[in-house]
């Protein structure tokens, strides 16, 4: 009796941990031209900075003083269902402390971006950013979302996407307007950790 139960909580376990993390593995696919969870870590990394789609590209190799920082636009791919003025990605390390009494952990910060011109209006990337929310929310164990607002005019929205057994958003999407530029941006990321040269979920309490 107690094997039986046994069992039945780790199929139950299983099945829960899949489902919530098909629309990560969906996202990354459909919108990510180096997908990092296909093969190694070093693999991904590598296709990223030598994608012959990208141009423009700025790269700081991680140091003793400095952190990994990679930058770059790309020529024509476009993965949405409206044409950007431009498209870029990010990939950064970046130090986050998820409880205070615990030292400080490195993750990256992986970022698709498309910008949108103000004159345009932010139509088409509002549009995009809710078909995205319609498809994937769904796949996910759970989400919140949140208003941006300047003053009372609300502009810009935030959707983060959570999987079981990780106590760190993996995936947000946002949009917004950059006042800096005048432009519209819609904001995809991933947020990852490299472990044995793999790619794993920052603050995982499992790790199959």
């Amino acid at each position: 009796m107690k094997r039986n139960l046994l069992l039945l909580l780790f199929s139950l376990f299983v099945c829960i941990s899949s489902f919530s993390q098909e629309g990560l593995y969906q996202l990354a696919k459909n919108y990510f031209r180096s997908n990092p969870f296909i093969g190694e870590f070093s693999g991904f990394l590598k296709h990223l900075i030598n994608d012959p789609a990208l141009q423009d590209k700025k790269i700081q190799q991680r140091t003793d003083t400095t952190l990994f920082y990679f930058y770059a636009e790309y020529k024509n791919y476009n993965p949405y269902f409206f044409k950007p003025n431009r498209v870029e990605v990010l990939l950064e390390e970046t130090s986050v402390r998820y409880v205070d009494s615990l030292p400080a952990d490195t993750i990256l910060i992986y970022q698709l971006l498309a910008y949108s011109e103000e004159s345009r209006g932010p139509q088409e990337i509002k549009k995009e950013f809710e078909r995205i929310h319609r498809k994937y929310n769904k796949k996910f164990a759970a989400s919140n979302f949140l208003d941006m607002k300047t003053g009372k005019e609300i502009t810009g929205g935030l959707h983060n996407y959570f999987v079981s057994f990780a106590g760190l958003a993996p995936v947000s999407i946002v949009w917004g307007l950059l006042k800096e530029t005048n432009e519209y941006v819609l904001n995809i990321t991933l947020r990852l950790k490299s472990n044995e040269n793999r790619t794993i979920l920052p603050a995982t309490f499992y790790n199959p």
